[in-house]
């Protein structure tokens, strides 16, 4: 039976659609609705798709990028050494094709693995300059994190000086915040007694501490930090992961104590389970186990893809589950007007979590499972996130009524069309509701698009159900008066949004382009079109042909696009928007694409470049970048302590540029 592309393609995007939206919940608000394990069952989902049909790779997709945007209220610093995220194994099959793929890309019969607990905290960068400490900073996106120095002093197992004479100038450390289940829950025992609210689990209490603007709030509370990294190891001569560990050990930094060296994959199972064995006992959460190449030339090898490194792992946990009612389904409506059911359950506890919510997806996943209200479900838990309900008990059916779409939207009441095969239903009135409006507003103003700060889902909230924006276009006319006229709104505030706005109005090619959220238009995406066209008119008034000719669209895409500029309520937007002030820059449009088809590496640090701008540099020009050297690579573009690639490259006569060619290159 041949595969429904479209349909397909509905079902990966709805996806990503929820997973973002948890993201985002998680990451950013430090307010998670469903639990970690069930966000993990959405992630591999949409993992496994992605590698069965890698052409349905949206660029959007959490799968490729590192992460989300930050909250305000603290400086933003940049990493030196960019905070990735890890991979995850979800079961044995996961875990075995990573250990496979280890031993052929090392070429080795065993690979030794350093395997370690994996603490449910908050991630931290922390950095000690001549033995004292001197900064601590938020995994953020990875790339750009929080400045939360003062707050993470207060914790009492942290050094603030290291007394050993060998300690490096600058030592950047990967680091974990977490609290104790004790501390937990004698901390939720003074808030209850307080009627203040509680937290729901030890990790936001971390979270929420560290970020907390009063470090006296943080001093507080009893948290607890312990060090899994070294982010530039080799200022330490170190060989191996784990001799770096011993080395911050002995200068009093807290390690693991549970951390050890598993010599092949029998070894990584038998760990496995004898943490499981533990895990009870412990007195704090993990969720899963860590495996690392141990060696750093074997990691140096193995090299890094642009969410996270090669050579390490997080095995999850396997996921625990309960037994409630469905007790109502409600209709959700998202960005593109998609809707997606969301069940009511009866409240249940997993973990220490209750939960109250869960997604069922859409029509299909409730046909598949034959979901009805009044069932009784059994909920899988994989973490603290809404989890998802696995199946049905039949046996305790009664009285359970079949889910049934309705007809009209939720919010609009305008009536809803199938968009496919699969039961999908959409929203068509994109520009009177309520939701889809305030979702394009969100994503209009989010930090890969113009990047408008102060502005949150509450409060583009207040101002469309206050008539004072009806879409994005109206951001360009807001005035203080208006925002004065809103709860919490003050004049600080009011000025700094506004000040925010109008700083947005120069904005490149792409970034405008992934603003106005035409479908499937990714910031990758977006980057192709900006270097197609040399303005917005003249892709505005491109036809389909032209645009599914260009590389790396496609017919689909190509569709969309032509689609969304042929609309003119979409027309009059954009020209509103530059009749009130956006200036879009071109200069990335017109410059020439002479390193089409060319490979190029970039390898140490530079005394002049970042490395990101070498990298997006080159991109812009036409070329691709590698993060191995190979037989198809043009050009090394060389740093200082280079590492292996260097050697490499000299071993297969590769061209090496130095940075002193930079500018020629460039």
């Amino acid at each position: 039976m041949p595969i429904d592309i479209a349909s397909l393609k509905i079902k990966i995007r709805s996806l990503i659609d929820e997973i973002n939206h948890h993201n985002n919940l998680y990451h950013t608000l430090d307010q998670p609705k469903i639990l970690d394990s069930e966000y993990d069952v959405l992630y591999s989902e949409l993992k496994k798709f992605e590698k069965k049909y890698p052409k349905l790779i949206f660029n959007d997709s959490p799968t490729q990028r590192i992460g989300v945007k930050l909250l305000g209220g603290f400086n933003k610093i940049k990493h030196k050494n960019p905070m990735l995220s890890l991979s995850n194994a979800s079961d044995d099959n996961d875990f075995n094709e990573f250990y496979v793929r280890l031993k052929k890309d090392l070429n080795k019969k065993d690979i030794v693995l350093s395997a370690e607990p994996k603490f449910d905290g908050l991630a931290i960068s922390v950095t000690y300059k001549n033995g004292i400490y001197h900064s601590a900073v938020t995994r953020g996106d990875g790339e750009i994190g929080e400045d939360v120095t003062a707050n993470v002093k207060t914790i009492k197992s942290l050094p603030l000086k290291i007394t050993t004479t060998d300690v490096p100038k600058i030592l950047i450390l990967r680091a974990e915040i977490y609290m104790n289940i004790t501390d937990f829950n004698r901390l939720n025992k003074t808030l209850n007694l307080a009627k203040e609210k509680m937290f729901a689990n030890p990790r936001n209490v971390a979270a929420g501490t560290i970020r907390q603007l009063d470090p006296l709030v943080a001093s507080k509370r009893n948290l607890q930090i312990y060090f899994h990294g070294v982010m530039n190891a080799s200022l330490l001569g170190d060989k191996t992961h784990m001799s770096s560990l011993e080395r911050i050990k002995s200068y009093g930094l807290p390690v693991c104590e549970l951390n050890k060296l598993v010599l092949n994959l029998e070894a990584a199972r038998d760990y496995y389970n004898y943490i499981i064995a533990l895990r009870d006992s412990l007195g704090y959460e993990i969720d899963g186990i860590v495996y690392k190449v141990n060696n750093y030339e074997s990691q140096e090898l193995l090299g890094f893809t642009a969410k996270a490194p090669k050579w390490a792992i997080a095995y999850k946990f396997i996921s625990a589950e309960a037994m409630t009612t469905l007790a109502n389904v409600t209709f959700q409506v998202g960005r593109t007007g998609v809707i997606t059911p969301v069940a009511e359950l009866k409240p249940i506890n997993i973990g220490g979590v209750l939960v109250s919510r869960a997604s069922l997806h859409n029509m299909d996943e409730i046909i598949r499972k034959d979901i009805r209200i009044n069932d009784t479900v059994y909920v899988k838990r994989a973490g603290d996130v809404i989890p998802e309900i696995d199946r049905v008990s039949i046996v305790h059916r009664k009285n359970s009524t079949k889910i049934v779409m309705p007809k009209k939207c939720p919010s609009c009441e305008v009536d809803l069309i199938k968009i496919s095969e699969q039961s999908t239903y959409k929203c068509p009135n994109e520009y009177n509701c309520s939701p889809q409006i305030m979702q394009s507003i969100q994503h209009f103003a989010s930090r890969k698009a113009m990047n408008i700060s102060g502005l949150g889902e509450s409060l583009i909230e207040t101002m469309v159900d206050n008539h004072i924006i009806k879409n994005y276009t109206d951001l360009y006319i807001l005035d203080i008066k208006s925002l004065l006229n809103l709860d919490r709104m003050a004049l600080k505030s009011s000025t700094n949004l506004i000040d925010s706005i109008n700083k947005s109005k120069n904005i490149s090619f792409d970034r405008f382009l992934y603003s106005l959220g035409i479908r499937e238009v990714g910031t990758s995406t977006a980057r192709v079109l900006a270097k197609s066209f040399s303005t917005i008119e003249s892709l505005m008034n491109t036809d389909k042909i032209q645009l599914e000719m260009i590389k790396d669209i496609g017919p689909i895409v190509g569709e969309n696009n032509y689609k969304f500029f042929k609309l003119k309520k979409n027309k009059d937007n954009i020209l509103k928007l530059i009749k009130n002030g956006i200036h879009i820059i071109y200069s990335e449009a017109s410059i020439v694409q002479e390193y089409n088809g060319m490979t190029f590496v970039v390898t140490g640090v530079f005394d002049n470049y970042k490395r990101k701008d070498i990298e997006d540099r080159i991109r812009l020009k036409g070329g691709n970048i590698s993060v191995s050297v190979s037989k198809k690579t043009h050009a090394l573009i060389l740093g200082t302590n280079p590492g292996s690639k260097y050697q490499r490259a000299l071993d297969l006569n590769i061209k090496i540029i130095e940075e002193s060619g930079l500018p020629k290159l460039l």
